[in-house]
């Protein structure tokens, strides 16, 4: 409503510009045109505030929920369990269910996990959480996690299209305004420049108020897959289990830093090792060679002597 009455203020000191530069009969024709597209304050008044002896109307709740589901299942029925949600959300088509996003990652044999996020109309999640317990027995899994959240955004609702109308009828003021093209140039573009910037604020309140009523007449799912495991978490077994489970990852970890370091050290090994070889017989046949030479000059010293 300020920005109604800002608008109004704004469309006058316009006005009265426009009366200092234009004849008295175009004056009259702009405050009539603007006498009949803006009621009068009393009128605004009495519409706008509930009179005493009129009952205040009763808004139905707008509540947005958002539903969040944990299914622990065999590691190999994590992907197909999620297929199946995926297909039969795009199956039923965009006017009931919409698929927003999914993803899923898996390490080694067991380690499973998956996310399906959905939005979907009250009377399909209503058929979805209660065909998703049997589902899941059926995979031999369970439902280990249920959540819902809501949050009311009535009172936004009604800000906001209380707040698009007060635009709408502003942006009719302006429009007015330019129809009767009285006032100068530089007042008229001042004019044009205000109906553009106010029909941009009304364009973002319309989607603002699309995308709340989407999140009312919808609701979200979130579904989250895990791999269970074969023995349950306060089963006795379960310290030996997460024993053997830390000893095998123990033993792998250093197989695969021996499997490394055996990578590394070959290549040089493969080089390294010939070309040793080929110098120590290099050497070895040099020092051959000098101990004959030694030997030969030895007895050749010692046959003059004789």
């Amino acid at each position: 409503m300020r920005k109604v009455l800002i608008g109004a203020a704004a469309a006058s000191a316009l006005l009265a510009g426009c009366q200092e530069g234009s004849h008295q009969y175009a004056d009259e024709s702009v405050d009539v045109a603007l006498m009949e597209a803006a009621p009068p304050a009393d009128t605004a008044a009495t519409a706008s505030t509930p009179s005493a002896s009129s009952a205040a109307p009763v808004v139905a709740p707008s509540i947005a929920y958002a539903y969040q589901f944990g299914l622990e299942l065999p590691a190999d029925a994590v992907p197909t369990v999620m297929a199946r949600h995926e297909q039969a959300c795009i199956a039923a088509g965009a006017s009931a269910c919409q698929v927003i996003g999914s993803n899923s990652s898996r390490v080694g044999r067991d380690a499973v996990e998956a996310r399906l996020e959905m939005r979907a109309t009250p009377a399909y999640v209503a058929r979805f959480r209660a065909a998703l317990d049997g589902e899941a027995k059926g995979a031999g899994g369970r439902v280990a996690r249920q959540a819902v959240e809501s949050e009311d955004l009535t009172r936004q609702l009604i800000d906001t299209e209380a707040r698009m109308r007060a635009m709408e009828t502003l942006r009719d003021r302006l429009q007015q305004l330019l129809a009767t093209r009285s006032g100068t140039l530089e007042q008229l573009l001042q004019v044009e420049r205000e109906l553009a910037r106010v029909q941009g604020e009304l364009d973002a309140t319309r989607s603002a108020l699309a995308v709340m009523r989407t999140r009312v007449q919808t609701s979200r799912l979130d579904v989250t897959y895990s791999a269970a495991g074969q023995l349950a978490p306060d089963s006795a077994a379960r310290p030996v289990v997460d024993a053997l489970n830390s000893a095998s990852y123990a033993f792998m970890s250093s197989l695969g830093v021996l499997i490394l370091f055996i990578a590394s050290v070959l290549p040089v090994l493969l080089v390294g090792v010939p070309l040793i070889w080929l110098l120590w017989r290099w050497r070895r046949s040099v020092s051959s060679r000098k101990a004959a030479e030694a030997a030969r000059n030895k007895k050749a010293e010692g046959e003059p002597s004789a």
